[in-house]
């Protein structure tokens, strides 16, 4: 993709600034005038009349700081004091004042930098408030998540605050039976259809910048999916993410970003997490050409220790013995699997993968493994302590 080169501006000289003492002309404001009249009134005695001005000039300074300060501060700053119940509110307000006007109310810029206040503000309590053990906070940031995702779906910006505040609490146990059984208000379907949209932005975004801070949110959406169904046996959320169309979102992401080093960990972390003694998911994995997709990743990010080992630990997964469900059955054909790695180029990238990293003793144990048993006929490398 070319990017837009623009010419750097000719220097000027820099206009002088203002503050609570003077204007951006160099002129005295109120607060000076009246430190003026104040300081030698009190140098000459008059401590009372002097006092009281300078008194006054206080209050007239911290007026004019405050109507200085920009829009999206004044609302940190407004919402970092409010209580997560009252930031809440605010948020439903908005909802509720959208809903009145049968959905045709467009959503304001300052409407939007409340909410991104409003999910900022949360986000900093989460440590201090997770640390005393409240068991209604999660909630409420998952509650505010999905009223900005209802409000601004299609805002990168905002989604990427929502997605963020998600993946926060996505472990809280009762955040992820919300997510299962109140799938109509808290529903996965919703954060996956945002993150396609960021991704379609993605696509289109000309500008480098802009497109690496969609990159980002997409990178947390990957962590959002595999945080949310980790070490989760009961809900089964990863089955759901999956039937959401997440797991073919993630693969998409890959795709497109497949040169971009902290997507490609993300999302093959993610996919490992997904599939991970799942044979339902692993099943449609390989129908999406997931191994096509992994070996792409693993040749493009071939220096990065992390993405190796999270592809190599999904390839071995899918190809290693015993990939069934006691109960259930399911399509899952493992030389089905071997034919797709070995013409996405199997051989090859888990050779290149031990060979740059011939001192890692996982990397080197499940490549092995692999070209041992899809009959692999070079020479193998060995583990070479460091």
């Amino acid at each position: 993709k070319s990017s837009k080169i623009t010419k750097p501006a000719p220097a000027t000289s820099a206009p002088p600034s203002g503050g609570i003492f003077w204007t951006v002309d160099g002129n005295i404001t109120p607060p000076s005038f009246l430190c003026l009249i104040g300081v030698p009134l009190i140098l000459s005695g008059q401590f009372l009349y002097g006092g009281v001005i300078l008194v006054i000039a206080m209050v007239v300074a911290i007026q004019l700081a405050m109507s200085q300060i920009k829009e999206e501060e004044k609302q940190a700053i407004r919402y970092n004091i409010l209580e997560p119940d009252d930031i809440i509110a605010e948020l439903e307000e908005l909802e509720e004042e959208k809903q009145q006007s049968a959905e045709t109310k467009e959503m304001t810029e300052s409407d939007k930098t409340k909410c991104l206040a409003c999910l900022s503000a949360l986000a900093k309590k989460h440590k201090r408030i997770n640390q005393e053990g409240s068991k209604e906070f999660p909630l409420l940031c998952q509650q505010a998540a999905y009223l900005t995702l209802r409000l601004l779906p299609k805002d990168g910006e905002a989604v990427g605050s929502c997605i963020a505040l998600l993946a926060l609490v996505a472990k809280d146990e009762e955040v992820r039976q919300r997510n299962k059984y109140q799938a109509d208000v808290y529903g996965l379907d919703r954060p996956i259809q945002a993150l396609r949209e960021v991704l379609e932005l993605a696509k289109k975004e000309e500008d480098e910048e802009r497109e690496g801070e969609l990159a980002e949110t997409l990178r947390k959406g990957c962590l959002f999916f595999g945080a949310l169904s980790d070490n989760d046996k009961d809900l089964n959320l990863a089955t759901t993410i999956v039937q959401e169309e997440g797991l073919e979102l993630i693969l998409d992401i890959a795709n497109w970003f497949r040169f971009h080093e902290e997507i490609a960990n993300w999302s093959m972390w993610s996919i490992f997490i997904l599939c991970y003694d799942c044979i339902q998911n692993k099943v449609e994995l390989i129908r999406l050409a997931g191994v096509t997709t992994v070996c792409s990743l693993l040749s493009n990010n071939a220096t990065s220790l992390e993405v190796t080992r999270h592809g190599i630990a999904i390839l071995y997964d899918l190809l290693r013995e015993g990939n069934t469900e006691a109960g259930k059955k399911y399509n899952y054909d493992p030389w089905a699997v071997r034919t797709q790695a070995l013409a996405a180029g199997l051989h090859n990238t888990v050779v290149k993968a031990m060979n740059e990293f011939s001192d890692s003793m996982d990397i080197m144990m499940m490549g092995q493994e692999m070209l041992l048993g899809t009959g692999y006929r070079g020479d193998i490398p060995q583990f070479q302590q460091m």
